[in-house]
């Protein structure tokens, strides 16, 4: 790794793992807000790649603590990633877009 990328960075190999490329605007159409928190917010959309109804839950990890926000996605993504029951929902990917992980999940 390049002495200039740190460690836990988007641009850091093993974290970039975590995040599809793909601008998730483009991908995910009719966002309708279900539900948010301090973490952030939960919307249905349609995946236009799939033509499934999925739920988004888009963090942003600007801002105070902006840090720790960020390591948080990454654990969650990290977790989901490794999520599988059939009682759960289904991880489909995450994005990023200008200072906010798009976390794709379907049921």
């Amino acid at each position: 790794m390049p002495a200039s990328v740190r460690t836990g960075t988007p641009k850091d190999s093993e974290v970039s793992e975590l995040f599809y490329r793909d601008d998730p605007e483009k991908l995910f159409t009719d966002l309708r807000e279900i539900g948010h928190g301090s973490f952030g917010a939960v919307y249905f959309a349609h995946d236009v790649r799939s033509n499934e109804v999925v739920a988004i839950k888009k963090m942003s990890f600007s801002g105070k603590q902006s840090n720790e926000k960020w390591q948080d996605i990454i654990k969650e993504v990290k977790f989901l990633q490794k999520l599988r029951h059939p009682n759960t929902i289904e991880y489909k990917g995450c994005y990023l877009r200008e200072h906010t992980a798009w976390v794709s999940l379907l049921r």
